[in-house]
């Protein structure tokens, strides 16, 4: 039974993708193109970045030359995230290098459940483009990879999820323990 409704789910939220799916590509990015800095920010320093008020009870953004290893995960279009789950120690900088091995767009989102709820809802409501950019949130599209840098500060267990449609209802996530 679990697995009928797993599989229902998984083509539920692909027709959801399908039906949102376009060619217009605003962002006069090129798909496949990859980028190793954070996000799809080439060429910004942290000291340029707006950062904003948002403050995270797991740690903060991190210079890449603070970090202590690479973490590699891919997000697929079976809607999962390999390694589904990762360990780090508290106070460690870790860099999280995240490849979309998939043909559709994913989104990586670093934050416990509250915060995975809440930009579930934010998706939701978005209509057209899915493309953002945050400290903790970046889209991958297809073949492209990204990094995150972050130094963890509390214990704890969060998550990475990926919002498009219908993903994170597929189950799209995957569990980062904080070892104190």
């Amino acid at each position: 039974m679990r697995k009928t409704t797993r599989a229902l789910a998984v083509v539920f939220a692909l027709l959801l993708v399908l039906a949102g799916c376009g060619d217009d590509d605003s962002t006069g990015t090129t798909a496949g193109a990859s980028d190793t800095t954070m996000g799809d920010m080439s060429g910004t320093t942290m000291g340029d970045m707006d950062m904003g008020d948002e403050e995270y009870d797991f740690g903060e953004l991190a210079d890449p030359s603070d970090a202590t290893r690479v973490i590699e995960i891919t997000a697929a279009d079976d809607f999962t995230f390999t390694p589904e789950s990762v360990a780090v120690d508290a106070g460690e900088v870790v860099t999280l290098r995240v490849t979309n091995v998939g043909a559709i767009p994913h989104d990586f989102t670093l934050g416990d459940t509250e915060l995975q709820d809440e930009h579930e809802a934010e998706m939701a409501e978005m209509e057209g483009d899915m493309a953002h950019e945050e400290p903790n949130v970046f889209t991958l599209e297809p073949g492209e990879t990204k990094e995150m840098t972050w130094r963890f500060t509390e214990a704890g267990e969060i998550l990475f999820g990926c919002h498009q449609p219908g993903h994170y209802a597929a189950g799209m996530k995957g569990t980062l323990t904080i070892e104190g």
